[in-house]
């Protein structure tokens, strides 16, 4: 089982296709991408080879992947979702910008955190909404200060914008932040979209809670989103699914949605149900083994290192660490690509909190991140 997840080479993800690793000169390790370095389940691609060989490349319904989702949204959620309630977009995007259109007229408010997913930003700039920025900070561990929360508040605030497990810093919501959250939305009428598709990289047996479970309120107030990418390296799929209960809500969302997100392919909803049950439960666990493996191996690198900061990862496999060293972030980053030939995300992508930061995706081999740590380190002693 450890071999499935750490088995890759550089050689061997440069023979693969995708993105990730063609981006860049072959002598360039990529950590910038949120896309693991993992051969895909079998059981997905005996689905997808499947449906071909069914011929199911036509017009179909979303029946199918529908009942597995809210029957999966049911047991591992705890919402009382029914197929009606959800809808399929392509990825967990989509969703961002139905949010926005949905609930919010041009000028409206809308709370983001700072650092955060950036698509967050781009729904609103492309919408003429208003981002109001709820700060987390590094040196209180990203904790999601409620009342920091509480003084953003406007008659202009329509949406709150989350993240759990949050990208990039790697911070899970624990109840009590959750139930702020709630609090404030429920008193002041307004709506909540999270983001929740990292659902599954949970470090230290933490519990992942679904806000929308939390009490029938915030659940008429919430917009969920999930999907399969970062579980299952199957980003290439294009498929997530987006539940909300409030029927008046919904039907926004797919008027929003109606000639712009039309579903997805057949081949991801064949493969869907396969990823909705317990079938892969193996790949789970044993991800999650192998990873927390993969931030102990950065974290005894940082810790040798005085002049970076870091947060211990909750979540996710984005470590964000913040480097202490008289240059700008934009000179940090290329430094690092040009001279270390490693390629981070750099940190101002996430806001102006990211400054200092670079962003790293851990989820590969321990041969491959041992040697771009020692890529980095190297680069690192030469400032």
């Amino acid at each position: 089982m450890k071999d499935y997840f750490n088995s890759a080479t550089i050689d061997s993800m440069l023979k693969a296709p995708g993105e990730k690793w063609h981006k860049f000169p072959e002598d360039v390790i990529p950590l910038y991408l949120a896309d693991p370095d993992f051969k895909v389940a079998d059981e997905i691609k005996d689905a997808l080879i499947k449906a071909v060989e069914e011929e199911d490349l036509f017009y179909n319904t979303d029946d199918a992947a529908l009942e597995a989702m809210a029957k999966k949204i049911r047991n591992r959620n705890g919402i009382q979702a029914e197929e009606e309630d959800i809808i399929i977009t392509q990825g967990v995007i989509p969703a961002m910008w139905f949010s926005v259109k949905s609930t919010c007229e041009r000028g409206d408010e809308v709370i983001i955190n700072d650092p955060m997913y950036h698509h967050f930003r781009t729904s609103q700039e492309t919408t003429g909404t208003k981002p109001k920025l709820w700060e987390l900070y590094l040196e209180e561990d990203y904790e999601f200060d409620i009342d920091r929360l509480n003084e953003l508040l406007t008659p202009k605030t329509k949406l709150i914008f989350l993240c759990n497990p949050h990208n990039p810093t790697g911070r899970v919501m624990t109840k009590e932040e959750l139930k702020g959250v709630a609090d404030i939305a429920v008193d002041n009428e307004i709506y909540v979209m999270i983001d929740e598709l990292w659902e599954d990289v949970l470090f230290d047996d933490r519990e992942h809670i679904t806000l929308a479970s939390m009490n029938s309120d915030i659940e008429d107030l919430s917009i969920t989103s999930w999907g399969f990418s970062k579980t299952f390296g199957v980003a290439g799929l294009r498929m997530g699914y987006t539940c909300v209960t409030n029927k008046e809500l919904m039907e926004k969302i797919r008027l929003c949605s109606m000639d712009i997100s039309r579903s997805t392919s057949t081949l991801s909803k064949a493969a869907a149900p396969v990823m909705l049950d317990d079938t892969l439960d193996w790949w789970r666990e044993g991800m999650m083994k192998h990873l927390h493996d993969m931030r102990s191996v950065c974290e005894d690198r940082f810790d040798k290192i005085p002049d970076i900061e870091y947060s211990k990862l909750d979540g996710t496999y984005l470590i964000f660490p913040r480097f202490n060293y008289d240059i700008s972030t934009e000179e940090m980053y290329n430094k690092m690509l040009n001279e270390g030939r490693i390629a981070p995300s750099i940190g101002t992508t996430y806001g102006k909190l990211g400054e200092s930061h670079q962003r790293f995706c851990i989820a590969t081999s321990e041969k491959i991140l041992k040697e771009a740590l020692d890529r980095m380190e190297k680069t690192l002693k030469s400032l």
